[in-house]
């Protein structure tokens, strides 16, 4: 991973050794590749770039933050919230694969499209749409 990939709040992993133990991104130094991490126990710690790898998306991840599986001839996947009167759809092309992510207003008009293989790319993408949206893991 790169230090520019990340943002205060994204989910990843770090990997402690053989073991991946999932983190919260606290400060990503912009300047350098050490980044300040704190763990579902509330420990903080530093640690470079090198230690870390981006969360897979999956289906389970994406069932668990309110996306619904759609079958229309091909399998996609959709995200609908509503927000004062703005609808943001996201879709995600082909489950297991991630390779895009749509997102459209309430007309249908795209309003951007993103590369979403990642848990902190889905954050992103939120946040470009300007959904206050925690992830969940399961």
């Amino acid at each position: 991973m790169e230090i520019t990939e990340l943002m205060i709040g994204d989910i990843v992993q770090y990997l402690d050794g053989k073991k991946l133990i999932t983190v919260v991104v606290v400060k990503p130094d912009g300047s350098g590749n050490v980044v300040r991490l704190k763990q579902k126990n509330g420990h903080k710690f530093n640690t470079t770039v090198d230690y870390l790898r981006p969360m897979p998306l999956t289906p389970e991840i994406l069932e668990k933050n309110g996306f619904r599986i759609v079958f229309d001839g091909e399998l996609h996947v959709s995200y609908f919230q509503d927000i004062e009167s703005f609808h943001t759809e996201v879709k995600v092309d082909k489950i297991g694969i991630y390779q895009k992510l749509s997102m459209f207003d309430g007309l249908g008009n795209g309003v951007t499209i993103i590369e979403c293989k990642y848990v902190h790319q889905l954050q992103h993408a939120f946040s470009i749409c300007k959904i206050d949206k925690q992830i969940s893991l399961p």
